[in-house]
């Protein structure tokens, strides 16, 4: 991870949170038991990703057996954009081509270029309980720009809102191979239940009919 990053994060205690990160995903793909098949080209969606912190992660946990490796991130919030494209550059030498653009999820989806497919949609943090219309196209819309081996994953700050966005990836036809509760997880709110990455779930896009 270190190798490509190209700032310091900026709180300190990110570092930590992204080790533990980095445990959690590995159970949870043990767990799924559904790794991703050899490639030389791997291409990774990260929807929703703020500062793109958990990039290096991705890297190391999806990309350590690619010889080229594309990150799309995308989010809302242009100030966090702009923090991810200083500190996770392109290093096309190593292999590793980023991309981070600032708009809503779903016109960015909407507007990938037809047959455009990703091995890994990665929604950290998501928030279906905060408008769930919005979280149900955005699932939808990455489950569909999936390749037929590719993987839906997941991480959750509460319970409740893990369980819906589950049911709800369910519905769509999503199939879950792993649920893991991670015990590590950085509280946040006692009160609230609310800790870093309390939850990640792992998703195999619909079997074709």
């Amino acid at each position: 991870m270190s190798g490509f990053q190209q700032a310091d994060f900026s709180y300190q205690g990110i570092r930590s949170d992204m080790d533990r990160l980095q445990q959690a995903l590995a159970k949870s793909l043990q767990q799924g038991g559904h790794p991703l098949p050899d490639a030389p080209r791997r291409r990774i969606l990260n929807l929703a990703c703020g500062r793109a912190d958990e990039t290096g992660i991705l890297i190391d946990v999806f990309g350590q057996d690619a010889q080229q490796l594309d990150i799309l991130g995308a989010d809302l919030r242009a100030p966090e954009i702009e923090e991810a494209r200083a500190r996770w550059k392109a290093d096309p030498k190593n292999g590793l081509l980023t991309r981070f653009e600032s708009g809503d999820g779903l016109q960015i989806l909407d507007g990938l270029a037809p047959g455009e497919q990703f091995d890994v949609a990665f929604l950290r943090h998501q928030n279906f309980w905060n408008g769930n219309d919005l979280w149900q196209g955005m699932f939808d819309r990455s489950l569909h720009r999936l390749t037929d081996d590719g993987l839906l994953v997941i991480t959750s700050y509460f319970d409740l809102e893990h369980r819906q966005a589950c049911t709800a990836l369910k519905r769509l036809g999503a199939v879950q191979i792993a649920d893991y509760r991670n015990p590590d997880s950085r509280l946040i709110s006692a009160k609230h239940q609310k800790s870093v990455d309390r939850h990640i779930a792992v998703f195999r896009k619909p079997p074709s009919p």
